[in-house]
């Protein structure tokens, strides 16, 4: 990570809150705990919106004071924005449907442009307090927009997200009316997370579906930017949570509750959500006391349902449906001295929470969704091995793929659940030993801090070589700013530039034709050459670098340095092989891509060919280009051709169009001049050229994409300010040694 660089944690809540007594007091959740671990030691900053501004003051003046290198940057938000943001859209929208609950999405177009406004609202606040290279950490579904908005104002800050429920497969998220807009954004990060690898996989299906952009499980190429890919299941604070369960507080309430409960208890702790699936758990509770008779007054089932959202209509539903089920397992099963279900519908503190995961015989989890579920982790980790439990756990929560020694199991199925529950009471102590010993050993080797330390190294690894290898060069009048090394060799070298055409000289357009050089850059150019030789090598053919430098003293290297033509003299090639082995069967071959995929047409050159879909329909021409790139290496896999991939082309061309082998040629050919070269290029030919040049000049990469340069500009507009500055900088330089030899 770059030395001084600042982290920035952004949830929707910040880590603290203010008591009724005006005191400073942090929150419980796992969250809080694995990143304040992995940042205490280092100054750190953690967003999150506050609607009150007298605890908003607070917070802000007063974060020091659980850290000195923290601080608490609350983003005011109006209580009715919040409300729609957060209850309109994250919860009402985002919630229901990414956990495959559908039936319960609702999308307003008012309230989405009320959650695109807060997400504007943080970006801002974002862009605001980081400077170039600092590292952001997006927390969520709540910010689904926010990648997007920062990088469009300032691309030098790194931006990683996690998102911490599911992310839904293709057929479920197609359903979302803003599908695009949330997978663009998510697409701007330098490093998104998952707890699951199947939560990534469809993600890597949205992406190529709706945006066209094919992908690995580890990276994903979006148009310049490189999108880093990863899984990272979320742990809990493995130790701290163990030395809480064995304190003595918990171990004599853990007693308490084992004498006076059933002999073998089944414990279930849960928001009451409808994607934790509590009806389906009393349903297999249930089946497991009529298919084993036995059963009957010897296990019970201790439920914990934790209110939340109790205004909302179908959380009251839900509610409602669970009394009853309670009220008739209970009628079915219950005696005067046994009551099946125990049914507790309120939070609990966290020391009776640790009493009863030690306590309980089996933890019973049948989420129908979940992103990981802590739950299934606290207990393994409050349990002791000595009289381990066992944790029966649904298929579908996230937690399943870290915790391989659970009993897996399929919450709609009844039966299933009511086997495993007879499997668990009828396990040897050995075995659940062997098991809860497995997993324990896992967790404790994989903590919050851990899993939070791990996806901040990942990020900074991926901007690493973004962010170091490449920087920002000050254009327009910030000459001062450069690099001195880059100054002292402008002054005591001879200069030569080096200049790519399209996306360089001028701006990338749809139709080839259409790049013409203004005016004003031909003005610039002739400038320039009273003081440097200038080289303009390109993709283009000879013809149309002809029209474009008639007059000018410039070097022309045309179809990526095949071929090259000096100043006041003829075209020369370079090509050595034989081209019309593999031309013709290209030109068929293109030639049918275009008759099938409209508004794609073949350019020809001398030496290569190129397929151009710039005007094509975005995801077909994708498709094609894919498929044509494919076609084309296959079957020309012995010749003397490269076949590439560029932007919106696929291009085949004879090994000697290479822009690298022409500047290494152009190097060679005067090893004795003291040349300094300064290389301008914006594409994935132009890194041969940035590969072959080494240290041997400054290497100015337009665009932002991963690259072998030294520096970058943002983008193709930049180009003309920072030549103009260059121009005036050789000019000083020149006018000053006049001045000494005068």
């Amino acid at each position: 990570m770059i030395e001084s660089a600042k982290r920035i944690f952004v949830s929707n809540r910040l880590p603290f809150g203010i008591d009724k007594n005006g005191k400073m007091t942090r929150g419980s959740g796992g969250l809080v705990s694995a990143l304040l671990g992995v940042s205490l030691d280092k100054p750190f900053t953690w967003m999150g919106f506050e609607t009150n501004p007298k605890t908003a003051e607070i917070l802000r003046t007063r974060s020091s004071e659980i850290n000195p290198h923290l601080q608490c940057l609350p983003v005011a938000i109006s209580k009715d924005l919040y409300d729609e943001y957060y209850d309109g859209v994250s919860n009402d929208l985002i919630w229901p449907l990414f956990h495959y609950e559908s039936q319960f999405a609702k999308f307003d177009r008012k309230r989405w442009d009320s959650y695109r406004q807060a997400n504007q609202l943080m970006a801002d606040k974002i862009v605001e307090t980081a400077k170039d290279g600092d590292t952001v950490w997006v927390h969520d579904f709540h910010f689904l927009l926010v990648p997007e908005m920062v990088k469009q104002k300032n691309p030098y800050i790194a931006i990683g997200f996690f998102l911490h429920i599911p992310f839904p497969s293709i057929e479920i998220f197609r359903e979302l009316p803003v599908r695009e807009e949330i997978l663009r954004s998510l697409a701007h990060c330098d490093l998104l997370g998952f707890h699951e690898y199947s939560y990534l996989r469809h993600f890597t299906d949205c992406i190529k579906a709706f945006l066209g952009v094919d992908s690995t499980l580890s990276r994903a190429q979006i148009g310049e930017h490189t999108l880093q890919l990863g899984v990272y299941p979320i742990s809990v604070d493995t130790e701290a949570l163990r030395e809480r369960a064995c304190t003595s507080k918990v171990l004599e309430l853990a007693e308490s509750y084992r004498q006076q409960s059933s002999p073998f208890q089944i414990l279930g702790i849960d928001r009451l959500d409808y994607t934790k699936g509590l009806e389906l758990k009393l349903f297999g509770f249930q089946a497991a006391l009529r298919k084993y008779p036995e059963l009957v007054g010897q296990i019970s089932l201790m439920q914990v349902a934790v209110p939340t959202r109790e205004k909302v209509p179908i959380y009251m539903k839900i509610k409602k449906q669970l009394d009853q089920l309670v009220g008739q397992i209970n009628g079915e099963f219950g005696r005067p001295n046994y009551v099946p279900v125990q049914y507790i519908y309120r939070s609990i503190n966290e020391e009776t929470l640790l009493a009863l995961y030690k306590r309980a015989d089996v933890a019973l989890i049948t989420s129908k969704r979940d992103g990981m579920n802590l739950v299934a982790m606290e207990y393994v980790i409050a349990q002791d091995v000595k009289t381990a439990g066992v944790l029966l756990l649904s298929e579908f929560a996230g937690a399943a793929s870290l915790l391989a020694d659970a009993i897996s199991i399929n919450p709609w199925d009844a039966d299933m659940i009511a086997d495993s529950i007879y499997a668990a009471y009828k396990m040897p102590q050995q075995e659940k030993k062997a098991r809860m010993a497995n997993m324990q050993e896992k967790l404790l080797r994989y903590s919050a801090t851990s899993w939070a330390r791990n996806f901040l190294t990942d990020l900074d690894d991926a901007i690493a070589r973004y962010l170091k290898a490449s920087r920002p060069i000050p254009v327009a009048s910030e000459a001062k700013q450069w690099p001195p090394q880059l100054k002292d060799k402008l002054a005591r070298h001879k200069l030569r530039l080096v200049l790519d055409y399209d996306g360089t000289l001028v701006a990338i357009q749809n139709r080839p034709e259409q790049a013409i050089l203004s005016d004003e850059m031909r003005f610039l150019l002739n400038e320039l050459q009273e003081y440097m030789e200038i080289y303009v090598v390109s993709g283009r053919n000879k013809d149309f670098l002809d029209s474009q430098f008639n007059g000018m003293s410039v070097t022309l290297a045309a179809e990526h340095g095949a071929y090259f033509k000096l100043i006041g003299r003829k075209w020369r090639s370079r090509i050595s092989t034989n081209v019309s082995s593999w031309y013709p069967e290209v030109q068929r071959v293109m030639k049918s891509y275009s008759d099938r995929v409209p508004f794609s047409f073949v350019e020809k050159k001398e030496a290569a060919l190129v397929w151009h879909f710039r005007e094509s329909p975005e995801n077909f021409g994708i498709h094609q280009a894919k498929r044509l790139d494919d076609e084309l290496k296959t079957g020309l896999a012995n010749q003397p051709v490269q076949v590439m991939m560029g932007h919106k082309i696929v291009e085949a061309k004879a090994v000697e169009c290479n822009k690298g082998s022409f500047l290494r040629w152009l190097i060679q050919t005067n090893p004795m001049e003291n040349y300094f070269y300064i290389c301008f290029g914006d594409d994935k030919t132009d890194e041969d050229m940035f590969q072959a040049l080494g240290e041997n000049g400054c290497t100015i990469k337009i665009g932002t994409e991963l690259t072998k340069a030294q520096y970058r500009l943002d983008n193709q507009a930049q180009v003309f300010p920072l030549l103009m500055e260059l121009l005036k900088y050789v000019k000083g330089v020149t006018y000053a040694e006049r001045d000494a030899h005068a």
